[in-house]
């Protein structure tokens, strides 16, 4: 949403990079939107930043809170592939 009363700046793009960016934006969706929205979408770079990330798909069957949980307790400690597998052996 733009103001007449806020303040801009002036950006250079190469012509490709421009056409890149027309093409990325949404309808209705301003150049300062569409930058704040890929600046937003920035890889974790951490796991408790990813696990922050999944935050607002909690019920929609992806991670429920104590699964959440549960993921972060195995980070801290993660579990042996050998033991876990020994354990999950069939004779």
């Amino acid at each position: 949403m733009h103001f007449k009363c806020m303040p801009y700046t002036t950006v250079t793009l190469r012509q490709d990079v421009a056409k890149r960016l027309r093409k990325s934006r949404g309808v209705g969706e301003s150049y300062s939107d569409l930058l704040e929205r890929l600046l937003d979408a920035q890889p974790a770079k951490t796991v408790q930043e990813w696990m922050e990330s999944l935050a607002p798909l909690e019920g929609r069957a992806l991670f429920t809170e104590a699964g959440r949980h549960r993921l972060a307790a195995d980070q801290c400690r993660p579990r042996d592939s050998r033991t876990r597998r020994k354990g999950n052996a069939t004779a």
